[in-house]
């Protein structure tokens, strides 16, 4: 009992020490200020500008889908060293800081203006705003589309180039993209999530790679897109659309990006074209081969790929058509005509080889 009178006893002495206004009275659990005009101690007023900011945010966060949020703050250290000095002066234990109960107070009023829910742990906007120079920040929690594309056009290549501006990063030359164009596969992929989600980046990472010149049939090459700082967030995905030379299939939300490696297997018919006379013979030989065919990959460090079916049908003398089954990774234009990789079939056939072209037919992910 003594020791509750001396707090408030100490709690007394701050308001006659200190001006401080009704937002930090509060927090420190002093009596209610009558001061309006004075500049407060500690905060220097600051609650004051809240009501504007929520204003300016709530304008800008009204083009974004979301579900909840939460708000964070930057702060001047000065003001946040005088909070910490006050109650270490007068030995104040249990209270919000200045900055705890500045995001409260934010977090209160962009609520009741959004009729959006507060969250803390997962939210779909994180709203960041910096007292120092009277700015904030709005960032939406990235999406993640899970999908398949269908590739019937030798002219596109898979990958499209960074901006050379800034290197992939983002800038006003790429309008934030950070790509050059969109004349890839992976550009139509990122334009039309751009455009569905009004989103600033796409990243896509791939189940394997083609040429330029090959195609993907079938069920498609799986990939993964990770869609940044979407406004759009609650649009519906048909499982089938077509672009110009490529079609999405499968695709939907998932939670986040698969972790470690994934593993898959191809189905491809390969081209392929000898120096010498194919022999009937060798291609006996070959159909003999015990499955399934290890392949040695030679690099900084070595790795082995698996050919669990590989069939042969010769179309001339000179030209070869391929059907395989084997490990994604697998190198095809090494496997048939290059000594990195053992055994080759350049080796197998006795007779060297050149890759014409090669198309997938299907690609299986390994569970």
């Amino acid at each position: 009992m003594k020791n509750q009178k001396n707090i408030q006893k100490s709690r007394n002495e701050i308001s006659k020490k200190y001006n401080l206004c009704k937002f930090c009275s509060s927090r420190l659990k002093l009596k209610k200020t009558t001061a309006t005009l004075q500049t407060c101690f500690i905060c220097k007023n600051i609650f004051r500008q809240v009501d504007e900011l929520v204003r300016r945010v709530f304008e800008d966060v009204s083009s974004y889908e979301f579900s909840d949020f939460e708000t964070g703050s930057v702060l001047k250290s000065s003001l946040i060293d005088k909070d910490d000095y006050i109650k270490s002066e007068f030995q104040i234990k249990g209270v919000s800081s200045i900055k705890t109960d500045l995001n409260n107070v934010i977090a209160k009023k962009l609520a009741f203006k959004t009729k959006r829910k507060i969250n803390h742990k997962n939210p779909d906007l994180t709203i960041k705003i910096n007292f120092k120079d009277d700015s904030y920040e709005i960032h939406s929690k990235s999406l993640v589309i899970y999908g398949r594309y269908i590739k019937k056009s030798r002219e596109l290549v898979q990958k499209q180039h960074s901006c050379r501006n800034c290197s992939g990063k983002g800038c006003y030359s790429c309008n934030f993209h950070g790509l050059d164009n969109f004349n890839s596969i992976e550009g139509k992929i990122a334009k039309f999530f751009i455009e569905k989600f009004d989103c600033q980046q796409v990243k896509i990472n791939w189940l394997g790679g083609e040429e330029k010149s090959s195609l993907v049939i079938g069920n498609g090459r799986p990939f993964f897109a990770k869609i940044t700082n979407p406004k759009k967030r609650k649009r519906l995905l048909r499982r089938g659309i077509k672009l110009d030379g490529i079609e999405l299939v499968e695709l939907r939300k998932i939670l986040e990006l698969p972790k470690g490696q994934i593993f898959f297997k191809s189905k491809l018919v390969i081209l392929v074209k000898t120096e010498e006379y194919i022999k009937s013979s060798i291609l006996n030989n070959l159909k003999k081969l015990k499955m399934p065919l290890e392949i040695r990959i030679d690099g900084n460090k070595p790795t082995l790929k698996k050919i669990y079916k590989i069939n042969f049908k010769k179309i001339s003398p000179n030209l070869l058509k391929i059907h395989i089954y084997a490990d994604g990774g697998l190198p095809i234009k090494s496997f048939i005509q290059n000594t990195t990789v053992f055994p080759n079939l350049a080796y197998l056939l006795k007779n060297p080889c050149k890759c014409v072209q090669f198309d997938f037919k299907k690609i299986d992910v390994m569970s």
